[in-house]
């Protein structure tokens, strides 16, 4: 799909007004990670949303101002950063502007892009993590932490599907997915996280939230189609279907 930094960064900040606070959490090459802020009621939970990670995954970036377009509730605040990862955005790239994968660093916080997710989290205090990732599979699908019960899983499948999305019967691991579209943390899951963090010294986000006790969804939708449309409307209505669980 086609992305330009410089214009994206403009239509973000044309948010900034009486609904939504718009700010710049870091700069990286000129680049900013923007954090948008809504307006809500006091002692509202916090809905953190995390766009554009890995850059060349466009859909959840290009989704966010569909995201804050429809955005209406009060009784949540909506936190995004967007794009997590500008450089690799702006360069269409899976690692960051130091060359690592920076969902892999919320351990050692090496990169920047990590510390200013940090820093947010921290200031936030978010009572719900959503990432928005993509990938060539078939099908959208979320990986969720220990956090996220098979009740809400369930419903918000339920929700992506009416929305007309495909949802994937299996993980990128293999493994069949019931009902469809939700990979839950299983034992193999969590040794992979287990080793990554003791061995390697890396860590997700997703692993990160749940360490906070955060329920977090890792959202993959499919890029198999060139339709921009279709790609972006399971980060919308999954933002949409969240909130709408408080």
């Amino acid at each position: 799909m086609d992305f330009d930094l410089e214009r994206y960064s403009e239509r973000i900040r044309s948010f900034d007004g009486p609904r939504f606070a718009v700010s710049t959490a870091t700069t990286l090459e000129s680049y900013p990670i923007l954090a948008v802020r809504s307006h809500a009621e006091a002692n509202a939970p916090t809905l953190l949303v995390l766009a554009g990670v890995h850059g060349d995954e466009r859909a959840g970036i290009l989704a966010v101002p569909s995201i804050l377009e429809a955005w209406t509730s009060s009784r949540v605040r909506l936190v995004v950063m967007t794009p997590v990862n500008p450089v690799g955005a702006r360069r269409c790239t899976r690692a960051g502007s130091t060359g690592k994968d920076i969902n892999r660093d919320f351990l050692r916080f090496a990169t920047p892009e990590a510390r200013a997710v940090r820093d947010v989290f921290e200031e936030v205090r978010p009572a719900f993590v959503l990432s928005l990732h993509e990938g060539p599979q078939r099908g959208t699908f979320m990986f969720t932490n220990r956090h996220v019960g098979a009740p809400l899983a369930t419903s918000l499948c339920d929700a992506l599907a009416a929305g007309g999305t495909t949802l994937a019967t299996r993980d990128y691991f293999g493994r069949s997915l019931q009902p469809a579209g939700w990979a839950p943390a299983s034992p193999t899951t969590r040794a992979v996280w287990s080793f990554g963090a003791r061995y390697l010294r890396q860590k997700a986000t997703i692993s990160y939230s749940e360490d906070r006790g955060v329920p977090e969804i890792v959202l993959e939708s499919s890029s198999r189609t060139t339709d921009e449309a279709v790609r972006i409307r399971p980060h919308v209505d999954l933002v949409a279907a969240v909130a709408a669980t408080w």
